[in-house]
């Protein structure tokens, strides 16, 4: 980089730069560790698939790699199911409140997640379209850190009632179905794999020169 270049930058151009590069940084490490996170976590909701299959797996019910799948699209169509029926059915709740409401207070464009009369009325909410109006909260030198400003604390809205059961129906109806759905995959590509792993039969760990012990088997001639 050209160092004239950097030079002739203001303190403001400076500031934004550095609070860029940190927020890239940040990004990426928040990124790896959720990464992190939802592999371990699919790879525990995958384990779900052995219980499924077990049975028939260890009583040899099925015999090839198609059979196995087969079986186990089945079974984790109905693990799913039995998982997704509940967020399912606490989204339609919410919709219909959400209809209710509508109609009650003949407004079809009602926003439940506004600061007015919504759900946004119970939370802290910041302005981030007015950039002029930040306040530093930490000052580090060449480093500054603005906040933006305040334009709601929590507080109770009588015509908001409506949307303190709405949103949270949204909020852990789609949390969980996600949660399901994240399972279903999961399961699914465990079931991929050990369809490749129970019928393998590969020679990597095969030795030609180990001695074979004695047994009775015959080959056909």
């Amino acid at each position: 980089m050209d160092l004239a270049f950097l030079i002739k930058l203001s303190d403001n151009d400076k500031h934004i730069i550095i609070a860029v590069l940190f927020a890239i940084i940040i990004i990426f490490v928040l990124v790896g560790l959720l990464g992190s996170v939802i592999a371990r976590v699919m790879k525990w909701q995958g384990k779900k698939c052995d219980e499924l299959i077990n049975e028939v797996v260890i009583n040899r019910i099925v015999t090839t790699p198609k059979q196995l799948k087969a079986y186990a699209f089945k079974k984790n169509n109905r693990q799913f199911i039995k998982q997704a029926w509940i967020p399912v059915v606490i989204i339609i709740v919410g919709f219909l409140l959400l209809i209710i409401r509508n109609a009650v207070f003949h407004n079809w464009s009602y926003n439940p997640f506004n600061k007015d009369d919504g759900f946004g009325t119970v939370l802290f909410v910041w302005d981030f379209s007015k950039g002029d109006s930040y306040t530093c909260i930490l000052n580090l030198g060449i480093f500054k850190i603005m906040w933006p400003p305040l334009v709601n604390e929590p507080h109770f809205v009588a015509e908001a009632t409506f949307s303190y059961f709405i949103v949270p129906c949204f909020v852990i109806g789609g949390v969980w179905y996600i949660i399901a759905a994240q399972s279903y995959l999961a399961r699914w590509l465990r079931a991929h794999r050990l369809a490749k792993t129970v019928f393998d039969k590969s020679l990597d760990n095969y030795n030609q020169n180990t001695p074979i012990q004695e047994t009775n088997t015959t080959i056909e001639q």
